[in-house]
């Protein structure tokens, strides 16, 4: 069984208007809103292209019961853990010369369900599942957070895909995850230094790899294409020509695709994973890929051996 676990989800709210007009009145166009959060965007990406898993996430108020809403439509499989405070709202203004992200700040959880984040997934996960583990943490909560409940996924011996950010990537490494998806501006925060030759990805990834026994690294690098890096093999996909209606969501859209289709073998997952990640950027907002993008894009991947 495959499970996702969002620290901290959100309502992203598009908000379209034509344009932001200092001491004016601005009316809407549309207004649409998505459930977000990089683990959930995994779980309705995997439900999109066939497949079952568990979305687990920390959801409160009006917002998470809305949250709840918007995946029983969508038939995405989750577990809640309620909290007292209510889920965050981002808001995004979506205007003609371009557009606006306002990134609201949590509210702190108590220890008490931090604690129970744990108990939840020694309850329902189990040994030789898979998990993937994204995203940022509610406020006041120590990146060490990782650390603890990757090791503790990886003693009851389940398989772990981790995808952070700057010292939460840092620390849940030292947990020991599989498998982790960088950017490249997350590569690059995480090795300590700017890259600029494709040729140092690959080293700087074997290098992880090696220090903190890795199975595999994915990393996305925008209009350059992608890497899958590991210890015996690698490979390069090749950017594809579409056209772009927002970057948003893509990387998830990749890992999900991965995850789902691995066990076809690596080469086939990296194939999925690029049909995926590019079908995203085709819809707009934070739009997750749509399946007949996916299957419509995967003969134009193309994939070399790098070594």
């Amino acid at each position: 069984m495959i499970f996702t676990l969002t620290m901290n989800p959100c309502l992203d709210r598009y908000i379209y208007v034509d344009d932001l007009k200092l001491d004016d009145t601005i009316r809407a166009k549309k207004v649409v809103d998505y459930p977000a959060g990089k683990g959930i965007d995994v779980s309705r990406v995997i439900k999109e292209l066939g497949g079952i898993s568990v979305a687990i996430s920390l959801l409160g108020g009006d917002i998470g019961r809305k949250i709840e809403e918007m995946l029983d439509m969508e038939g995405v499989i989750y577990t809640t853990i309620r909290v007292s405070v209510e889920t965050r709202t981002n808001i995004i203004l979506e205007t003609n010369s371009g557009q606006f992200r306002i990134s609201v700040p949590t509210k702190k959880v108590s220890r008490k369900k931090l604690e129970t984040v744990l108990e939840v997934l020694n309850a329902i996960v189990r040994k030789e599942d898979i998990i993937v583990i994204s995203g940022s943490l509610p406020t006041g909560v120590s990146p060490d957070f990782y650390t603890g409940i990757i090791f503790a996924l990886k003693q009851w011996g389940v398989y772990v895909y981790f995808d952070a950010d700057g010292e939460k990537l840092k620390s849940g490494l030292l947990g020991g995850p599989d498998v982790i998806k960088p950017n490249q501006h997350e590569f690059e925060r995480l090795v300590g230094k700017k890259i600029e030759k494709f040729e140092d990805f690959i080293e700087q990834g074997k290098k992880l790899i090696l220090e903190y026994n890795l199975k595999e690294i994915l990393l996305t690098l925008g209009s350059k294409g992608s890497l899958l890096l590991a210890n015996d093999e690698g490979y390069f996909a090749k950017p594809i020509d579409v056209p772009v209606k927002s970057a948003v969501g893509a990387g998830d859209s990749f890992l999900a695709a991965y995850v789902l289709m691995r066990e076809k073998g690596r080469y086939e997952a990296f194939k999925w994973a690029n049909a995926a990640g590019n079908a995203a950027v085709m819809t707009p907002g934070t739009e997750l890929c749509k399946k007949d993008d996916v299957l419509n894009l995967l003969d134009r991947v193309q994939i070399e051996r790098i070594y």
